[in-house]
Formats: structure tokens, sequence, C-alpha cells
């Protein structure tokens, strides 16, 4: 844009010089050598080529037809002079047009407009070969005469030819500074305008990206459209958010009432609970405390993994022992020992450096995930491939997930089935992709209603 500005800046100057020549040359060629380029219907002219209308003969003066007709469309008269200021003929004289003219008369007439009513006077000679001298009037309204003196010195010239110079830069100076000055200016105030708006949040800027600042006005509409994108976007995680607070409130207020019911009955005196009961209702409340405490651990998993504030202790391990390994603890869960999960590495090596701990919690819930949202007769595959960089795959022959929650599946704070059917953060897939991402992978979710769903990650 600099580049932009500074270009445009040297055109005006330039245009700007080369117009200040032109005119000042035209102004000087007007001024100085543009005397005799006249139009011969110019009346100066016209009296001084006059003389070719006029005839002498044997029977006196006259005027011939073309210059009648000349006289005519001009509206003059003429007087012809013998050499002593004596009228010999006259055409279309008026009344006090004097017969006689003195060598002073025919100077001040000369000079001067009007001296005879409203007519201005030019005086002429036939010639060397002629004694005769002529005077034709034109009408003042078509032309008068001003004196204009001035020393004729090469000094007086070239002040002059300054001053004409410098007074033409100066208005080309103001005119072109005035349109290059609006140019630049008037979309500085749209800029600054459109700056106002965003700053206070009214993101109704759609400039037309062109001009010296066509590139500014497309950033400025680039950002208004992000703004109102990020809005949007934080309604809906800020209302994500609030049902979010309400069910983890839920779903620590069911374990933690559980708890403080069977503790009340635990410290009751008066209550006689045989060694089978008590055995049970600690059981309970251990349950449900082990509950309570993994939400919590994952909250704080989550608000280290998002700032960045997690130590991740990464090592060389075998990626198919680890996985085989989550496979058979959660079949060996008595909720799930009758669930079907289907394990095919391509070897039994895979080797990868990961923080084991992190690792197993992001399979655990991916796996997890595709147990608790389907029927007990769903079928889970995991695959494991090293092909330059190693896949993973946990697919299912389940219900699906529909494109809407798709789109929302790796969000903080959502949850794709409510707290009846689910007890948890709402936080596992979005601290999976976590996890992938702080070990350099990428994580993505296939997903068909009715066929099942495929969550692919690459490391």
């Amino acid at each position: 844009m600099r580049g932009k500005i500074t270009l445009s800046f040297l055109g005006v100057a330039l245009l700007s010089i080369l117009l200040i020549i032109v005119i000042t040359i035209a102004g000087i060629y007007y001024f100085f050598f543009t005397k005799d380029v006249i139009t011969t219907n110019y009346p100066p002219n016209l009296a001084l080529s006059f003389k070719l209308y006029i005839e002498e003969d044997e029977d006196g003066i006259s005027i011939s037809r073309d210059g009648q007709e000349l006289l005519k469309e001009n509206k003059a008269w003429i007087q012809v002079l013998d050499e002593n200021g004596n009228e010999l003929y006259e055409l279309g004289k008026p009344v006090d047009a004097p017969s006689h003219y003195s060598p002073a008369d025919i100077v001040h007439y000369h000079m001067y407009p009007d001296t005879i009513d409203g007519y201005t006077l030019f005086v002429s000679s036939a010639g060397s070969d002629s004694n005769f001298d002529y005077v034709i009037g034109f009408p003042s309204t078509t032309i008068s005469k001003h004196i204009f003196e001035y020393e004729s010195s090469s000094s007086a010239i070239i002040i002059k030819s300054i001053l004409i110079a410098f007074s033409i830069s100066i208005a080309v100076f103001l005119v072109m500074g005035f349109i290059f000055g609006n140019k630049l200016t008037t979309p500085l105030l749209y800029i600054i305008q459109g700056v106002d708006f965003l700053a206070q949040d009214k993101y109704i800027i759609d400039y037309e990206e062109k001009g010296v600042y066509g590139k500014v006005f497309k950033s400025l509409n680039k950002l208004t459209e992000n703004l109102r994108i990020n809005r949007r976007e934080r309604a809906k995680i800020e209302k994500m958010r609030e049902e979010w607070v309400a069910n983890i409130s839920h779903d620590l207020k069911t374990p933690l009432s559980s708890i403080k019911g069977y503790a009340e009955i635990l410290a009751n005196k008066d209550y006689e609970i045989s060694d089978k009961e008590i055995v049970q209702y600690s059981n309970t409340i251990l349950n449900k405390a082990n509950y309570m405490e993994e939400l919590i651990e994952e909250l704080i998993l989550h608000e280290k993994l998002k700032n960045n504030a997690l130590a991740i202790n990464k090592r060389k391990g075998n990626l198919t022992e680890l996985i085989r390994r989550i496979i058979i603890e959660i079949l060996n869960h008595p909720d799930y020992e009758n669930r079907l999960i289907h394990f095919n590495p391509q070897s039994e090596k895979i080797e990868f450096d990961f923080d084991e701990n992190l690792m197993r919690r992001c399979i655990s819930n991916l796996i997890f995930n595709a147990l608790i949202h389907n029927s007990e007769g769903t079928e889970v595959v995991v695959d494991i491939r090293n092909q330059g960089r190693i896949n993973i795959e946990i697919r299912d022959n389940g219900k699906g997930i529909d494109e809407e929650d798709i789109r929302k599946l790796f969000n903080r704070y959502y949850r794709g089935t409510n707290t009846e059917s689910h007890k948890g953060s709402g936080l596992g897939m979005s601290i999976a992709k976590e996890v992938i991402e702080a070990h350099g992978g990428n994580i993505f979710v296939e997903s068909e209603l009715g066929k099942g769903t495929s969550i692919k990650i690459e490391l």
C-alpha cells in the first residue's frame, strides 16, 4: 500500500509539473507572441487590410462591393481622407463625425474609444502609392480600446513571465493538492469510521474493495465477517456452557446426595445396621466418591490441556500393546463383558513417542463412547496401521451421528446425549482431540445415521 500511495503522489506531482509547463508556455505564447495571430474579421486587422477594398480612379474614391459587405457585416462606417486630413469620401458615417482631422485629432481618435459617441475608431494608410488615409469606425459594443503600459526591457518581460509561472504553479498545486488530498483522506475517514464501528461491536461494514486502500477495505470486510462469525459462535458456546454447568451440577449433586444419605445412616446411632449393609453402603459411598473424583480430574485435565499448562512426558512405547491392554480392561469391566470389540493391528510392535497416561485416557474415551452410546449388539472394531504415519481407527456399526452433532462433537461442554442416559463431564471428545493434537496428530470423524461411526487418528 505504501508503494501505491508513493506512486500516486509522484504521479500527481509529475502531472502538476507537466500542467504548469504547458499552461506557462501557452500563457507566455499568448501574451507575447500572438499579437498578429488574429482572424481577418478582427476589427484592427480589418482596418489595416481594408485598403484592398478602396478603389481610386478618374471619377474619385469608391469602395468595392466586397468592402461594402464587410462594413455592413461589422456595422462599421468609413471616411477616406486626403493628405491634409480632409474628407474625400465617406460611407455610413455618423452625424457627429468631423469632415476634417488634424494630426492631433487622428492620434486622439485612434487611441481612445467613444471619441465619436458609440464608436471605436481605427486609422490606417492606403500605402506609399496613394495619397490618402482612412478612418473606420466600429461600434463600441463590438470592440473597445484600453491603454496598457509596461516597460519593454528584457528584465520586465522576465519578471512578468516569472509572476505568470508562479501564479499558474500556485493554482495548479492548489487544484491538484485538493484532488489528491480528497482521494487520500476520504477513504481514511471511511477506515476510521469502520474501526470505530468494530470497537462498538457494530459489524455493519461492507466496503468496496478498490482504490489505493483496496487491501485495507478487504481486510476490514474480512475482519468484520470473522467477528460476526465469532460472535455467533461465542453465543452458541456460552449457551452450551450454561447447559454444561447445569448438567455437571446435576451430575455432581446426584452422587453427593447418595454419599450424604448413606453417610447419615452410618452416622446415626439410633439406626441398627448389619455388617453386610455397612459394606454395601461403604462401597456405594466409595463408588460415588470415585465418580466425582473422575469428573473433577477430567475438568482439571481439560483446563491444563487448553492452556498448555500440562507437562507431557513422551516416551517411546508400543502403541499396539497399549491399545490391546485398554481393550482387555474394558472387556473385563462387568458392564461391558458381553460387548464385542475386534482388534486388528497391522503389527504387534508399532512404536511411537507418547505420554502413556494421556494416550490411554484418549483411546479409552473413544472406545467407551462407541460402547456407551450404542446398543449392546453393536460391534466395535479397532485398527492400527503404520504407513509412514500411524493411523488408528475406531469404528462401530451403531446408530451413527447426525451432521449437526458431528460439527459439535469436539466442542468443549458438548454432550451428544442427556444426563439421564449417560453421566460424564461432556469433555471426553474435547480432551481426546487436545491429547492427539498435543502429540502432533489429527483426529477426524465420519458417520452416517443408521450405519455407524468411524473415528480416525493420524499420528
